[in-house]
């Protein structure tokens, strides 16, 4: 698959529960909180009996470094909450995500590049660890590029040889209370990202 391949969106039933007589082993990226909060709710309504979960947070695409323990720091709150397996790779990032993009720094390619980076490595460790498949909670963002994540994703399953699993999560309604207290960020992530959501504004750290 390449970037302008069609990719026909999934609905939620499209997540499988099972494998055979178990739950489906399930490895699921997580690029925050409240995106994964959503996720568990409309994992849940699918079936009775979710996938057996393993969360992953994998985000070299998160600046500055302060924004990155943000995040990270609210998806620990969270799991205290949610009793979950997880592995969160606290490296920060900023340095091999510039020397990935090679200079590709407007729009679209560097998207393409940076959810091919976390959808591949996702996939990778996945397959390494014994799981059936692979998902993101990136599925859930009303804010995402929903094509652009499912391509990536797809083409890191035929790379790596294990299956993705897909869902649209975007109208999940997590529970009153239910992110209380846990930090929502207002832009994707990376630098550019930071400056194409600020730019336009007059916004200003003091007054």
């Amino acid at each position: 698959m390449t970037v302008g391949d069609t990719v026909k969106p999934r609905p939620a039933t499209r997540v499988a529960s099972f494998r055979g007589d178990r739950p489906v082993k399930l490895f699921l990226h997580v690029c925050c909180a409240p995106c994964l909060a959503k996720t568990l709710v409309g994992l849940r309504g699918v079936s009775a009996r979710p996938p057996d979960l393993r969360l992953f947070f994998f985000n070299p695409n998160i600046h500055p470094l302060l924004e990155f323990r943000r995040r990270m720091t609210a998806l620990r709150v969270y799991l205290e909450r949610e009793e979950l397996p997880a592995e969160i790779d606290g490296t920060y990032g900023l340095v091999p995500f510039l020397e990935r993009l090679d200079g590709s720094f407007a729009g679209p390619e560097r998207c393409g590049i940076c959810l091919g980076w976390r959808m591949r490595e996702t996939a990778r460790r996945a397959k390494e660890r014994g799981f059936d498949a692979f998902s993101t909670t990136l599925l859930a963002s009303n804010e995402q590029d929903r094509d652009a994540v499912l391509l990536a994703a797809e083409a890191a399953s035929a790379a790596e040889g294990i299956r993705f699993e897909g869902g649209d999560f975007r109208d999940a309604e997590v529970p009153e209370g239910g992110l209380k207290g846990i930090y929502r960020q207002s832009y994707c992530g990376c630098v550019f990202s930071e400056a194409e959501r600020y730019g336009p504004t007059r916004k200003r750290l003091y007054g």
